[in-house]
């Protein structure tokens, strides 16, 4: 099986087809999303994370391309990292239900985010040897999950809230903020 791992070229070519005709079909254009819009920029995490913040065009967290976008920084060492992911997407009482149904509790209630928003409890992240710690929120018909999460060990020092509670307000802020971009929109 190994021998065809880096086939996929060769039999691009034998089929007529060129590698870089290839490439651009496999990266079909994204809509803009909210770093896109500069309703979410470095300048927005600065009070969160320490080191030189670079944007990502894709969000964990979002359910279509263009809903959400992640910010992060690395260490020094290169050997962790921190990032906060956000997404924003609409839908009605009973979709933020069904999204925020199976998130482990404890939650924390935020008021003033939304109509209603809640942090989590810092737990294991889907991403290995990391932490991250979550906030829901809603606001009328729109949805806003943002996270931030951390490697073990060098990750978490690139982070300046210390307590659930005080990443939680942050992240908070962060939905209000696009909560209030998509209010005049």
């Amino acid at each position: 099986m190994r021998i065809f791992a880096n086939t996929w070229p060769i039999t691009a070519l034998f089929c007529g087809l060129s590698v870089a005709g290839l490439a651009s079909a496999e990266k079909p254009s994204r809509p803009p999303d909210p770093c896109d819009k500069g309703q979410f920029s470095v300048a927005d995490v600065r009070d969160i994370l320490t080191g030189k913040a670079t944007i990502n065009h894709y969000s964990m967290s979002e359910s279509m391309p263009g809903e959400g976008c992640a910010i992060g920084v690395v260490s020094v060492a290169g050997k962790g990292f921190a990032q906060v992911d956000i997404s924003l997407r609409e839908g009605d009482l009973q979709s933020y239900q069904n999204l925020t149904f199976l998130v482990p509790k404890p939650h924390t209630s935020l008021p003033g985010v939304g109509d209603d928003a809640f942090g989590t409890a810092t737990m294991n992240s889907n991403i290995p040897n990391a932490k991250e710690t979550d906030l829901f929120a809603r606001k009328g018909r729109l949805q806003c999950i943002a996270q931030l999460h951390r490697t073990n060990g060098e990750g978490e020092r690139l982070v300046i809230p210390t307590t659930d509670g005080a990443v939680a307000a942050k992240l908070g802020a962060l939905c209000k903020k696009l909560f209030a971009a998509h209010a005049g929109a």
